[in-house]
């Protein structure tokens, strides 16, 4: 009997052995897990914080495209009104040059 009685100690002595290592690994998993938690949330806000950046250069891109597109459209008039002015240029200088042969015979 008292050799079942060392053994059943043994066997006691080794099951609470494993549960101290057991726990002691438990606590560090749980440890690693709360660590996790909080980068998880630090990099949700990071990326909270990206995509409102994302968000607001988007804005911007549209904004700074309007203007591409209106500033285009006004450099198109501005185009077109210095060909005209330049056209109307041409055909003054012309007409002077057909006045000072006749203006030279007077």
């Amino acid at each position: 009997m008292d050799n079942n009685t060392l053994q059943l100690h043994d066997k006691v002595q080794k099951l609470i052995e494993q549960y101290t290592i057991d726990k002691k690994r438990l606590n560090e998993l749980e440890a690693a897990l709360n660590d996790k938690s909080k980068d998880s949330s630090t990099y949700l806000e990071q990326i909270k914080k990206l995509q409102s950046e994302l968000q607001s250069a988007q804005n911007m891109n549209s904004k700074l495209t309007a203007e591409i597109a209106e500033l285009k459209t006004k450099n198109q008039i501005l185009e077109k009104n210095v060909s005209s002015f330049e056209s109307f240029a041409d055909d003054l200088n012309a007409k002077i040059d057909n006045l000072i042969p006749k203006i030279e015979k007077l």
